[in-house]
């Protein structure tokens, strides 16, 4: 492990509260509170905590992990208000599903070539631009040479 500077030199309090070093303050306030958290869950916080990336969802309820219905409920008639609610919801719910693709396949794939070729173009050299300048332009009207001014 290495060994922490212990003689690094903070700044005053006073220059932290000048106008021009709040950005210093900043940094300097979230310092000390990663120096207060480390030093307060030092015992509980492993190496491999610190070095892995976190494989963990934390859910604060359980609902979403049972696929539990949020809300109110009403059986056999008892509420027929949340009956309807609830109906207008499941409906909504299956017209989303049935209506997901918002671009048809052809149009997705029309806009991809025309992305590529796009991107493509983005990574020629000046020298490879112009060349593909003068083809698409011969393809579609013959390149216009420069005429001299008549000076008469």
């Amino acid at each position: 492990m290495a060994i922490k500077n212990v003689s690094k030199q903070k700044l005053s309090k006073s220059i932290l509260e000048m106008k021009f070093m709040k950005r210093s303050k900043e940094k300097a306030l979230r310092e000390q509170d990663a120096e207060e958290t480390q030093a307060m869950f030092s015992d509980v916080i492993t190496e491999d905590m610190k070095r892995g990336v976190c494989k963990y969802i934390i859910e604060p309820s359980f609902v979403p992990c049972e696929n539990l219905i949020v809300g109110r409920l009403s059986f056999h008639g008892m509420n027929p208000e949340i009956e309807r609610i609830l109906e207008l919801e499941l409906q909504a719910d299956h017209a989303e599903v049935v209506n997901e693709k918002d671009v048809s396949d052809f149009e997705m794939a029309s806009r991809y070539n025309i992305l590529v070729g796009t991107v493509s173009r983005k990574f020629n050299s000046k020298r490879d631009r112009g060349n593909l300048q003068e083809c698409d332009t011969e393809q579609r009207i013959k390149k216009v040479k420069f005429m001299k001014p008549d000076c008469d």
